[in-house]
């Protein structure tokens, strides 16, 4: 399969020549499907035509019902783990919050983020950032008034998204060496 490019999709889009998706296998629907919704956001950002983006995102739609009749596993299910998939989603759609990364650190939930897109990975880290600093704050908010219990958990989460932070920024950094070696 040739290589897919969102500005591709963007002025197939435009110009009504959309792929039809019917002939594609799963991976190659899986691949159009990412395209898309790289080239979604890129036209959000760039705040470009709404039209363009409705356009896009009923073909994510028809290529996501194609992958239902296909029977193709869900993307979650190719993932390390599988819970890591709501937050790529979450991620693309620019709903993560720090609450959710504190709840995964406590939990030992963190993502893997080998799964994830660079865009994702930029997205993850910096929400994970923000969850860290808000336990800094929470710390030193609490100031002597907190039992040790209290800071034990607090400086617990806190060390466990920050090396949350510097494994994820390496996943990043070897995914940035790998596109540009292709």
């Amino acid at each position: 399969m040739p290589s897919l490019y969102p500005s591709q999709a963007i002025e197939r889009t435009k110009s009504g020549d959309l792929a039809d998706g019917s002939s594609a296998n799963c991976e190659e629907l899986d691949a159009l499907i990412s395209v898309d919704r790289k080239a979604v956001d890129s036209e959000k950002k760039a705040g470009e035509d709404p039209k363009t983006r409705e356009k896009l995102q009923v073909q994510i739609n028809k290529l996501d019902g194609l992958r239902k009749e296909k029977g193709c596993a869900s993307a979650g299910a190719n993932l390390k783990q599988a819970g890591d998939f709501d937050v790529y989603l979450r991620a693309d759609e620019g709903s993560l919050n720090s609450a959710r990364v504190i709840q995964r650190a406590r939990e030992g939930k963190l993502v893997d983020g080998t799964g994830a897109s660079l865009n994702e990975l930029s997205r993850i880290i910096s929400i994970d950032k923000k969850a860290m600093q808000l336990e800094k704050e929470k710390i030193e908010a609490l100031g002597e008034k907190a039992s040790k219990e209290d800071k034990k958990a607090l400086l617990e989460s806190e060390k466990v998204i920050e090396a949350q932070v510097k494994r994820l920024e390496n996943v990043r950094r070897q995914k940035r060496l790998d596109k540009d070696e292709v």
